[in-house]
């Protein structure tokens, strides 16, 4: 019986401590779960908190740039994501170009844009923050967050610093709620839900986040026949409020 009873603390003590949980400014040399792509740790341009931030010149030699925080820690609970930017000039140059901030929970395989910043001038520190709700995230998925520039004209620095990622930790109730499941995966023209019931409304998306169909009246199979092969996003919202999205393939 003690066994089991240990057994069983365990179980309960690595859902509840295993989450997506991020607070990196970049002041040690090692920041665990990013990959950078030009950017670097520099204390040259004076980053928003602290002495070090990640530097990226961007000009006609250096387009592009970009960072990626990876995790599979997640509970599938909300998580809350921020970050802090911001521009700097040497010379009076300009500033031209745009960040893209995305995530994926597919490994990278595909990405969803929460917002394109446009660079038009220098600007001073600031924040970047969303909410991903209950379900965005699923529990052990491969998630990915990327930060990443794209020069148009100019020459510039962007700074990238304070990087917190908050997710809530989903009580027992939350683990024993019933999964929506959809299938098959890949499908040719029907798609079945088991526990339809819960579900409020589905809106399908292709991989650049455009919308392409909306189910308000949610029965336990949806036609997508008219869909062209490929990958596509189904976001549910529950009827509790919750939301959950879930990868498609059409073949």
């Amino acid at each position: 019986m003690k066994k089991k009873l240990l057994f069983a603390g365990l179980i309960t003590s690595l859902f509840s401590s295993a989450q997506i949980n991020v607070n990196q400014g970049f002041e040690n040399t090692t920041y665990p779960g990013f990959t950078n792509v030009s950017f670097f740790r520099s204390s040259v341009v004076s980053p928003c908190v602290g002495s070090y931030g990640l530097t990226r010149n961007f000009w006609s030699g250096g387009m592009v740039g970009s960072t990626t925080y990876a995790s599979t820690a997640s509970t599938g609970g909300k998580l809350d994501v921020s970050f802090r930017y911001k521009t700097f000039v040497y010379n009076n140059a300009t500033v031209n170009g745009t960040l893209k901030v995305e995530y994926s929970i597919d490994g990278g395989t595909s990405y969803q844009t929460l917002q394109t910043i446009n660079l038009t001038s220098v600007v001073s520190c600031q924040t970047v923050a969303f909410s991903l709700p209950q379900g965005t995230v699923p529990a052990g998925s491969d998630f990915r967050f990327r930060v990443s520039g794209q020069w148009m004209s100019g020459d510039y620095n962007v700074i990238l610093d304070e990087f917190v990622m908050t997710q809530a930790t989903l009580g027992t109730s939350d683990l024993a709620k019933k999964e929506t499941k959809f299938y098959p995966n890949p499908f040719k023209e029907v798609v079945h839900i088991d526990n339809a019931e819960a579900v409020k409304s589905i809106t399908v998306s292709d991989v650049s986040g455009r919308k392409l169909k909306a189910f308000t009246e949610v029965s336990k199979e949806i036609k997508l026949s008219e869909l062209q092969k490929g990958i596509y996003f189904l976001t549910v919202e529950n009827k509790d409020g919750s939301k959950t999205q879930n990868r498609l393939i059409k073949e």
